[in-house]
C-alpha cells in the first residue's frame, strides 16, 4: 500500500516525529488506510526546500475520535529507510547533498530585504534554485527574504524571493541558504545569463 504525506517544511516532519517502538514513526490525521500491521510505501514530501523521501513503514496504531480534543490519527512505524529523512528533517544532512542543481562559487555582493529592513552581503554560491549568502548575522529558517543582485559591468539589477531554508551558525563562513520560489519566475532568464556568465569566468 502506498501513502503519502505533504509538509511545508522539515521541522514539520519533526513535528509527526514519535520516537516509540524500534525505529519511532509519524502520526497522521484521519483514520487509518489499511488494517493495524499493514506494510506500506511511504512517500514525504517537503515544500521547502523541496525534496521527496520513500521510506518503508508498517501501520502501528490507531486513535479513533474520542472526543472534542481528541483527532482521528494513526501511526506508521518505520521499518528501513528513515535516517536520510529525519537527518534532514533535523538539518543534520551537508546542504550539497540537497540541491537538485550544481552551484557555481561567486562572491557577488548582493542586498538582501528582509521585514522591510535592507543589509548589503555577499553570496558565496549560487544556481537557479537557490543560493548562500555569506552573513555575521544569519536569517532564521522560513523566513522569506529578497535578493538583490547587480551582474557585474551590468547596468540595472534584478531582485530573486525566496526563504531560508537552511543556516550556519558556526565556522569561518557564517550565513544562510536561500531556495528561490515561483515568483522569480520572471527573472529567472537574467538569472541563467549570469550563471553562463559566472561560469565562463
Amino acid at each position: 500500500m502506498k501513502l503519502e504525506l505533504s509538509v511545508g517544511f522539515p521541522s514539520d516532519v519533526l513535528g509527526r516525529y514519535y520516537p516509540n517502538g524500534k525505529l519511532g514513526g509519524l502520526t497522521f490525521d484521519g483514520a487509518p488506510p489499511g488494517n493495524v500491521g499493514q506494510l506500506v510505501l511511504l512517500t514525504v514530501k517537503v515544500e521547502r526546500p523541496l525534496r521527496e523521501f520513500e521510506v518503508k513503514g508498517q501501520i502501528a496504531w490507531a486513535r479513533h475520535k474520542g472526543s472534542l480534543n481528541l483527532k482521528a490519527c494513526f501511526g506508521v512505524d518505520f521499518i528501513g529507510d528513515h535516517e536520510r529523512l529525519l537527518q534532514f528533517a533535523r538539518a543534520e544532512l551537508d546542504p550539497a547533498a540537497l540541491r537538485l542543481g550544481p552551484r557555481l562559487a561567486t562572491d557577488l555582493p548582493v542586498r538582501i530585504t528582509h521585514r522591510g529592513v535592507t543589509r548589503k552581503e555577499f553570496l558565496v554560491d549560487l544556481s537557479d534554485g537557490g543560493a548562500f549568502v555569506r552573513s555575521p548575522d544569519p536569517i532564521a529558517v522560513g523566513q522569506e527574504v529578497e535578493l538583490h543582485l547587480k551582474p557585474p559591468r551590468a547596468l540595472l539589477g534584478f531582485t530573486l524571493t525566496g526563504r531560508v531554508a537552511w543556516q550556519r551558525n558556526t565556522g569561518n563562513s557564517p550565513g544562510f541558504g536561500v531556495e528561490f520560489d515561483a515568483q522569480s519566475v520572471n527573472a529567472r532568464p537574467k538569472l541563467e545569463k549570469l550563471l553562463l556568465k559566472l561560469s565562463e569566468s
